[in-house]
């Protein structure tokens, strides 16, 4: 007795066109995966002669994690001046908390301008709203400092995290 089998034709290229990757649900992307991602682009001149760290106002980015194991890639760029022989330094917080100094800049006979730029791989645990914001101060003694009126951003990427 011979049995014969067939098999269905699949047309793969088919099955692809019908696929809705707008729709693919985040728990089914692998790990490393880039889900979402938030920007903010500052340009406008603020600037302190604290010594003690000072929100930049309006300089922050918010973004809503889809699960408590995602990652967030912090990643600033803040266009920078200092006016006196001193440090500039900047850092973010997610909400009250410091993520640690990440950017410094030193002048040592006259004024000076630059960009700080750092990143940073934060575990923030929550699938609440979650802000980043900038914030700067002088290293020490007097001096102005200043995000400049050129623009600076913080961009914030949600990795899918590993279970």
């Amino acid at each position: 007795m011979t049995v014969n089998i067939s098999k269905p034709t699949i047309n793969i290229r088919e099955k692809l066109s019908e696929l809705d990757f707008a729709k693919v649900p985040f728990q089914k992307m692998p790990s490393g995966s880039v889900l979402q991602v938030v920007q903010d682009v500052f340009n406008t001149e603020t600037g302190t002669t604290s010594t003690s760290y000072v929100a930049v106002s309006g300089f922050a980015a918010t973004i809503t994690p889809s699960s408590t194991s995602s990652k967030i890639l912090v990643l600033c760029s803040a266009s920078s001046y200092i006016n006196v022989t001193n440090q500039y330094l900047g850092t973010i917080y997610r909400g009250e908390t410091s993520l640690g100094v990440f950017g410094r800049l030193y002048a040592q006979s006259s004024p000076l301008g630059g960009i700080l730029t750092f990143n940073y791989l934060d575990s923030p645990s929550t699938t609440s709203a979650t802000t980043y914001t900038y914030y700067h101060k002088v290293g020490s003694g007097t001096g102005y400092i200043s995000v400049n009126n050129y623009k600076s951003t913080i961009t914030l990427l949600e990795i899918a995290g590993w279970l």
